[in-house]
């Protein structure tokens, strides 16, 4: 016969899960604004009263002991959380190139502001006024100023461009890497410590798993990660799963570990001998370290290295190809010296002599020695600068016409060229490479067209990126979110279950108290 107070046992654990059900409900709803909160459930088990000793019993019908709470656990899909952390990575690269490329559209602006164009255009024209009266000393000062406002607008743009390039690189070592890849992966692994404890000890840290998913989350936003667990036999009855990050190395085709339980690798990021960014890994486990630059792709970091790093056409074979502040500015530099070159070249003397119009700053040589003028430090020769008659008008040798040099000057920059690498270098094959055949114009505008369109490129990038991340996480929310209106059902629910199971409490003790006080009084 089945023990009396029994029931009351199963009674008792009824109470018991639907009080644990309205207080996880309670807990969830109290979360619903709780950033990286995940939802969380009881985990209930019924009881069974079978097992050996029952053959030893004598046969008959028999119920379970009622209900156990093992648990509590949250609501997640470990697949949405991959495929939202990869997203995440992808988002961040786009956004980081779309930022950068737009600082340097900004540099290069036609629209907004006066660039380089018109000032080429209005140094045309002060050229053909010149040209029709040559040996006007006032006419002559006025050319001289056109052509140095288009040596300050070189200027300026270079110098522009390095402080695009110089942000970028602060933002990668001291904000990127310093203050949040380094900081984040040292939480982690301290958190895995102490999930490692809680879970040693028995118990079951939710809250802490929340707290190390909202990091790792920010960390897939910083690099491409790869996450995975391995479980550690504690005991007979106690197994635990360590958590590992690595970054996914799309070229090398292995990982590269970051964390390992309560262990850390970080990362360190400084300029190399060639003006070129690096990254090196500073390991503390053991595997890979050191210079892990061209293993970095997919990422936020590895976006920031391509703006700082990236020479385009003008990288070598195992450079960085991509469009980059490197690239633009040697692209101002390569136009700076054949401007150069071109006009210099056709203010020479009828023996050859050279009589620069165009030098760099401080130099004094007429010569020019190769390679020394750039966007960044071209300005007008001293010679021109001290007497605006200094341009050549005319030649004559052969005889010609009043300021038939001057009309030469116009059709040089008014007609295709070859652009070169650096035309003052007669020694380098890859000096006199051609990077562009067109007009000063042309060379501009299809460089800011380039940039546009790069611009307008990474932007497409950058809207379809976020449109997918944000429903990845709408689908992930819905999974590990808190919705009011559910738990409110919820409540209802466990509300009816504790109440139903405190009435077996009052039927039980009728029962009891009729077994006790009234059971054998018949017939006395």
């Amino acid at each position: 016969m089945r023990p009396t107070f029994l029931a009351f046992q199963t009674a008792s654990r009824a109470l018991a899960a639907g009080q644990a059900n309205i207080d996880v409900t309670g807990n969830n709803i109290a979360n619903v604004n709780t950033n990286g909160y995940s939802r969380q459930r009881v985990d209930l088990s019924f009881i069974s009263n079978s097992g050996y000793t029952q053959k030893y019993t004598v046969p008959g019908a028999s119920v379970g002991l009622g209900v156990d709470v093992t648990g509590i656990s949250q609501i997640r899909d470990p697949f949405l959380d991959a495929r939202f952390r990869m997203q995440a990575s992808e988002s961040g690269r786009y956004d980081t190139l779309l930022q950068g490329l737009s600082d340097l559209e900004g540099v290069f602006d036609e629209v907004e502001t006066k660039g380089l164009q018109s000032e080429i255009s209005n140094f045309i024209n002060q050229l053909q006024i010149l040209s029709q009266t040559p040996t006007s000393k006032d006419i002559a000062l006025i050319a001289r100023t056109a052509a140095q406002k288009v040596t300050q607008i070189l200027n300026v743009y270079s110098t522009q461009t390095d402080q695009v390039r110089n942000q970028q690189i602060y933002d990668l070592s001291n904000v990127v890497i310093n203050t949040d890849f380094n900081t984040i992966v040292k939480n982690i692994a301290d958190l895995n410590t102490q999930i490692r404890d809680e879970l040693t000890h028995g118990n079951t840290p939710n809250e802490l798993y929340d707290r190390r998913n909202t990091l790792i989350d920010d960390l897939s936003g910083i690099v491409n990660i790869k996450v995975t667990t391995s479980p550690e036999k504690i005991s007979e009855d106690l197994t635990i799963e360590n958590l590992h990050i690595a970054i996914k190395d799309s070229k090398g085709g292995s990982s590269i570990g970051i964390v390992q339980n309560g262990l850390y690798n970080t990362l360190n990021a400084s300029l190399n001998s060639d003006n070129k960014m690096e990254i090196r890994l500073v390991s503390s486990f053991g595997g890979i370290s050191g210079d892990i630059t061209d293993r970095l792709s997919g990422d936020s970091i590895s976006s920031y290295l391509d703006l700082i790093n990236g020479e385009g056409t003008y990288a070598d074979a195992d450079g960085n190809a991509f469009r980059g502040t490197l690239y633009y500015k040697t692209a101002i530099d390569t136009f700076a010296k054949n401007f150069a070159y071109v006009l210099n070249d056709l203010n020479k003397a009828n023996d050859g002599t050279q009589r620069p119009l165009f030098m760099a700053k401080g130099d004094t040589d007429p010569e020019i020695n190769p390679d020394s003028i750039t966007a960044g430090n071209i300005s007008i020769s001293t010679n021109w600068l001290e007497d605006s008659t200094y341009i050549k008008t005319t030649n004559t040798n052969p005889p010609a016409a009043e300021g038939d040099n001057i009309l030469r000057m116009i059709f040089a920059l008014e007609s295709d060229i070859s652009f070169v690498r650096d035309p003052f270098d007669k020694v380098s094959p890859e000096a006199a490479k051609e990077m562009f055949a067109g007009t000063m114009n042309e060379y501009m505008t299809g460089l800011i067209g380039e940039l546009a369109l790069d611009v307008e490129l990474h932007q497409n990038f950058a809207d379809t990126s976020s449109t997918v991340l944000n429903s990845l996480y709408s689908s992930r929310e819905s999974m590990s979110g808190v919705s009011l209106d559910e738990e409110g059902i919820n409540l209802m629910a466990f509300q009816k279950s504790y109440n139903a199971a405190a009435r077996y409490f009052t039927a039980l003790d009728e029962a009891i108290d009729i077994i006790i006080n009234n059971m054998g009084l018949v017939g006395r």
